[in-house]
């Protein structure tokens, strides 16, 4: 796939070198939270385009004949949601694709941001951005084909995300490899523990201990 341009938002010192064909932008998050604010309300003087797709560190294209124009006639696509019904379904942040005009439209001073900044969007203010904005949010068919997270696919994807998935779109060796790179702090929490269980199930059981001793080393017991 051809991108008009490709953007890392991150800390350069973290990157033992730049890597091709990619704009580093210098940006130092401390905290979930921070991050989100960022998405609501900084990253639009960075965009040009009339969409960009958002890609967090555990997601990326799986199969970019999957592409589908009709996803550029909407403002927001993301993975469907688990447990949430349509008009509140669509979608995941992680993997997902936004326009300029939703990123406009969340300058405005009457929203009330809070994190995570898929659920302030697609939840908290989802009738009123669609009121007020005219914003457009792809239904959840379509959604479906564009990426899954929770909800596992019924068919390819365009994408996906989500640590706990990875097992299921790389291969064994890089992914142990991955995960013995990982700082401890990325293995906390649900996601990690996720992942870690569907290792166990699948008798992989070198990369599960390396997950395991991260968690154990953050002070995580578990059983």
């Amino acid at each position: 796939m051809q991108f008009a341009d490709a953007l890392l938002f991150t800390d350069p010192s973290r990157l033992p070198k730049s890597p091709d064909g990619i704009r580093v932008l210098p940006l130092k998050i401390d905290s979930v939270a921070a991050y989100s604010a960022f998405m609501l309300r900084g990253l639009l003087p960075h965009i040009d385009t009339s969409h960009l797709l958002v890609v967090q560190w555990d997601g990326y294209v799986l199969d970019a004949t999957q592409w589908d124009p009709a996803y550029l006639q909407h403002d927001y696509i993301g993975a469907p949601l688990r447990g949430e019904p349509p008009e509140r379904a669509v979608g995941n942040g992680g993997f997902s694709l936004r326009s300029r005009r939703l990123l406009q439209a969340l300058q405005d001073p009457s929203l009330v941001m809070r994190h995570p900044d898929d659920i302030c969007i697609c939840h908290d203010h989802r009738a009123w951005l669609e009121r007020e904005h005219g914003i457009r949010f792809a239904p959840l068919a379509l959604a479906r084909h564009f990426a899954y997270e929770r909800v596992l696919p019924e068919g390819p994807t365009f994408g996906f995300h989500g640590l706990f998935n990875l097992h299921r779109v790389m291969a064994p060796e890089a992914l142990h490899a991955l995960v013995k790179s990982l700082p401890d702090s990325l293995a906390r929490g649900l996601d990690a523990h996720d992942l870690c269980a569907a290792l166990i199930a699948l008798g992989r059981l070198d990369t599960a201990a390396l997950l395991l001793d991260k968690r154990r080393r953050l002070g995580m017991n578990d059983r």
